[in-house]
C-alpha cells in the first residue's frame, strides 16, 4: 500500500518554523530529547508517557528505577544543570528557545510502565524552563498505550500494538495544542504514505541496523502537500518500544490517528523507525536511544540517532 520513492519527494513547501515532534514511551523520551537538543528549529512537542530530558543520565538502571517505575526520585535540578552545561558547550541549542514552544503532556491514570509522576516531573522541567504553553491530560483511564477514539485494544490494556480505543483522540489533542485550532478530520489515504531510505540520513552513511534503526522511514504526505502551491507543516512521530514497523507492521503509521488530521490540515507526518537488535547495540525491544545504548552523546546533537532524525527533518524541509 505504500509508495516507494527511490530518489526524491514530490515537491511541496514546508514551513521551517512549523516543525514539531511527538512520541510514546521511548519515543516520548526521544521526542523531548530531540526537542531540547534542536529547540531552535522546533515549535512544540507532544509527550505520551515520557519523562525529563537526560533522565537516565547514560545509566540503564536509572532509566528503570527513576525514569519509568518512579521508585527513586528524579534529580530534576541535576538534570537541568546538565542541560545547561550541554547548552553552554554548544552540544544542544540554547535553552531559551524552549520558551516559545507549545507542549502537550499525556499520562494514563493506569500506566504502570512509566509512572505518571515521571511525566509530572517533566512538566515541572518545562515550567522551570519557562515554556509558555503547556496542556496536560492525566485523567484518562488508560494503561501504557497510545489513546485513540476507537482503534486498538481496550483502554486499560498495554499490549501490542500499544494503541487503545479510549474514546480520546490523542493525536488530535496533540496537534491542536501545537498548531492551534484544526480543521475537521479528513479521510487519510494509505497511498499518501511514502517510504524513504533511512541510510541516506545516518552519520557517514553507516548501516541503519548498526544504530538499531530500520532501513525505511515512512512519511504521510497530505494530498494538498503534493504541489508547491501549499505551504505545509511537519510533525515527526516517534513510535514506542515494540511498536516499530518491524514489530507491529503499519499499525502505528496508519492507526495512531495523525493521518486523518494531517490530511485536512496540511501537516506532513514523518514516522522514523527503529528495529530490535541484540548485540552491538543491545536494544532487544527496538526502543529509541534515551539511555545511551549507542553512545554517551545520545541526548545531544551528536547522538547517532539524533543526527539521523535531524538529517531526515532537514531533507523533508529542504526537499519539499
Amino acid at each position: 500500500i505504500f509508495i516507494v520513492l527511490a530518489t526524491s519527494l514530490v515537491s511541496s513547501k514546508v514551513d521551517p518554523t512549523q516543525v514539531s515532534v511527538s512520541g510514546l514511551s521511548s519515543g516520548a523520551f526521544f521526542a523531548t530529547q530531540y526537542q531540547v537538543a534542536f529547540s531552535s528549529s522546533i515549535c512544540g512537542a507532544a509527550i505520551f508517557a515520557g519523562g525529563p530530558y537526560y533522565c537516565a543520565q547514560d545509566l540503564l538502571l536509572d532509566a528503570f528505577l527513576m525514569c519509568m517505575n518512579g521508585i527513586e526520585p528524579i534529580p530534576l535540578s541535576a538534570l537541568e544543570a546538565d542541560a545547561a552545561q550541554f547548552a553552554s558547550s554548544g552540544a544542544i541549542d540554547p535553552l531559551a528557545h524552549l520558551t516559545n514552544h507549545r507542549v502537550y503532556l499525556y499520562s494514563g491514570a493506569y500506566d504502570t510502565t512509566v509512572n505518571p509522576s515521571v511525566v509530572k516531573t517533566l512538566q515541572q522541567m518545562y515550567i522551570d524552563w519557562n515554556v509558555s504553553s503547556i496542556v496536560t491530560e492525566y485523567s484518562i483511564g488508560s494503561a501504557h498505550t497510545y489513546p485513540t477514539l476507537d482503534y486498538g485494544n481496550e483502554c486499560i490494556l498495554s499490549a501490542t500494538p500499544y494503541i487503545s480505543k479510549c474514546s480520546y483522540d490523542g493525536a488530535a489533542k496533540a496537534l491542536e495544542q501545537i498548531y492551534g485550532p484544526l480543521n475537521p478530520a479528513g479521510t487519510a489515504k494509505d497511498s499518501n504514505v511514502i517510504q524513504i531510505d533511512q541510510q541516506k540520513f545516518t552519520p557517514g552513511g553507516v548501516s541503519p541496523s548498526s544504530l538499531s534503526l530500520g532501513d525505511t522511514a515512512y512519511v504521510y504526505v497530505p494530498t494538498a502537500c503534493s504541489n508547491k502551491s501549499t505551504v505545509c507543516k511537519l510533525h515527526v512521530s516517534f513510535h514506542g518500544c515494540l511498536q516499530s514497523y518491524s514489530a507491529v507492521n503499519s499499525a502505528f503509521i496508519l492507526h495512531a490517528g495523525y493521518n486523518t488530521w494531517a490530511e485536512s490540515n496540511n501537516i506532513i507526518i514523518a514516522y522514523p523507525q527503529t528495529i530490535s537488535s541484540y548485540l552491538s547495540p543491545s536494544n532487544p525491544q527496538g526502543c529509541w536511544d534515551w539511555w545511551g545504548y549507542l553512545d554517551t552523546n545520545f541526548a545531544t546533537q551528536k547522538g547517532s540517532q539524533m543526527q539521523t532524525v535531524k538529517n531526515l527533518v532537514d531533507y523533508l524541509v529542504q526537499s519539499y
